[in-house]
């Protein structure tokens, strides 16, 4: 289940681009931060989330639409070719961009950690974490040979790619926005 909402496969349009503007030897690094960085974020929120949120008077549907509204900042910056904030050729920023947006929300957004959530209430914190480590090892090696799928699309066919998963990010932005409007309502 958690598979399916992680979906390492919808990552990889916007993760290889950002990659390849770093040097090869800087590339595994970029990737074991994104993963870290997702399984950080699914660990904390299943360990501590719900306290969190609770604490900060934050509901869940809060938490969907700032994340929601994140991916569409991002799928509209990405669709037009909008740079925002510092400009993205410089290393330390592309770096950065290992953790928002791809391990977060992207790769660990609100359905995986929902799904988590989920998983934790219905079968426990062991089963929560063994799923949590198994799908992101899966994500880890479909994001590592990312590279090769792209090279089969060549240079046209990857930008083909990416615009049409930034549409269809958009998309899921605002799906996030409206139920959670509508969960609100």
């Amino acid at each position: 289940m958690l598979f399916v909402v992680l979906d390492p496969f919808t990552v990889i349009p916007f993760y290889i681009p950002t990659a390849n503007l770093l040097p090869k030897d800087k590339r595994p690094k970029f990737l074991r931060t994104l993963i870290l960085a997702a399984v950080f974020m699914l660990l904390a929120f299943t360990i501590i989330g719900e306290y969190v949120f609770k604490i900060l008077g934050v509901t869940f549907n809060d938490f969907r639409i700032a994340a929601g509204l994140i991916l569409l900042v991002y799928a509209i910056s990405s669709l037009f070719d909008i740079e925002i904030g510092a400009p993205k050729n410089a290393p330390e920023n592309i770096e950065k961009e290992a953790i928002v947006p791809l391990a977060t929300p992207l790769l660990a957004g609100p359905g995986s950690i929902s799904t988590v959530l989920y998983i934790r209430y219905s079968y426990g914190y062991p089963i929560a974490l063994i799923s949590i480590f198994v799908n992101i090892i899966l994500a880890y090696l479909i994001l590592y040979g990312g590279q090769y799928i792209m090279k089969l699309l060549g240079e046209h066919g990857a930008l083909l790619v990416d615009k049409f998963m930034s549409l269809i990010l958009a998309g899921f932005a605002i799906s996030i926005i409206r139920a959670s409007i509508m969960s609100l309502l």
